[in-house]
């Protein structure tokens, strides 16, 4: 029989956050459980929920507590629809998808530690800049761990409180933030051109299919870090959403190929994302009657189509990636379709 519907379990400060039955309770965690009050946040938010919804368990902390007991004698707040309701597109929300993304990575990460980076402090990373007013979006695979190497990066753990500030201004290099990881410098190049070409200046931001920042993907077990990306594909589709003001996608480069049919190493962003997409209900859909473009070099334009987006959204792939050895070859792929694109940011 279940008992109860545990909808959401959050951390804010010394408050545990609990939205149980559609009701959102908020308790002080010195209250009901010192352990808890003392654990740091991966301990606190390392824990199961037993199948009737009757408590809670954290294996870290080794304490227990049952629902019942938790939300007897505390009074509801006037948060549910805050937290269970609220729709992608306002600021408050997106915090709210940052928390969600912390809880899924720190929930998860025990299954992809050999990705990492030993004694690398990160943080999950869904995108980079304004993706609420974004009319350009690039698409990568994953974060870069470069990017927490000397670049005032904290060692306290991930908040939304933290993240959201930082990752919209990413761009905008004001202090105390660093200028913008060196990868993103061809895209930077390739942005310079649309900007040219559509005769304004066009805002752009970046988003990533995992948030986890890994070792150099050439280094990694292939089955283990193609696993990591697809449980993370969920959080990916979520933050494309937030991205209201998105009129063209820009997709490049590939990820790791474990399909025995597919005849070389690495599979191309976009058909990974033809494949992927059906699965969040999207889909990646090409002209009518076209051919995948492959190789080295090689462009193409397909639709991003759903039903959970008001539009559909153009999304050019470009082979080389801004991580290729020639980092100018995916500036002159976007040179090479340019007005194109720029049909699309001109709304013809």
């Amino acid at each position: 029989m279940k008992l109860h519907n545990v909808q959401k379990i959050d951390f804010e400060g010394p408050n545990l956050v609990l939205a149980v039955d559609g009701q959102v309770y908020r308790i002080d965690l010195a209250s009901v459980s010192e352990r808890l009050a003392r654990a740091g946040n991966t301990a606190r938010r390392s824990y199961s929920i037993s199948p009737s919804g009757y408590g809670i368990h954290w294996p870290e902390v080794d304490e227990d507590l049952t629902i019942d007991g938790l939300i007897g004698w505390q009074p509801k707040t006037d948060e549910t629809n805050s937290l269970l309701k609220e729709k992608p597109g306002g600021k408050a929300s997106l915090y709210q998808h940052l928390r969600r993304v912390i809880e899924h990575v720190q929930t998860t990460q025990g299954q992809f530690c050999e990705l990492m980076e030993n004694g690398l402090k990160t943080m999950p990373i869904p995108f980079f800049g304004d993706i609420e007013e974004a009319e350009i979006l690039t698409i990568g695979v994953n974060p870069a761990a470069g990017e927490f190497k000397n670049r005032n990066w904290p060692e306290s753990e991930a908040t939304a409180e933290y993240l959201e500030p930082r990752l919209r201004n990413y761009f905008l290099s004001d202090p105390p933030y660093p200028d913008p990881y060196t990868w993103f410098l061809p895209w930077e190049k390739s942005l310079d051109i649309l900007n040219d070409c559509s005769r304004r200046r066009v805002t752009a931001a970046h988003l990533d299919l995992s948030p986890r920042a890994t070792r150099a993907m050439s280094n990694l077990p292939v089955e283990a870090f193609l696993k990591m990306v697809k449980a993370d594909l969920e959080i990916f589709f979520e933050t494309l959403l937030f991205c209201k003001h998105a009129k063209v996608l820009l997709l490049a480069g590939s990820v790791p190929s474990v399909n025995p049919s597919v005849n070389k190493k690495y599979q191309d962003l976009n058909e990974f994302l033809r494949d992927s997409s059906p699965s969040f209900g999207f889909e990646l859909k090409g002209p009518e009657g076209s051919q995948p473009n492959r190789g080295k070099g090689s462009t193409c334009r397909d639709m991003l189509i759903s039903q959970k987006l008001d539009r559909q959204l153009p999304v050019f792939f470009f082979s080389h990636s801004p991580s290729h050895q020639n980092k100018e070859d995916v500036v002159c792929l976007v040179e090479r379709r340019k007005v194109d694109i720029c049909r699309y940011l001109n709304d013809l």
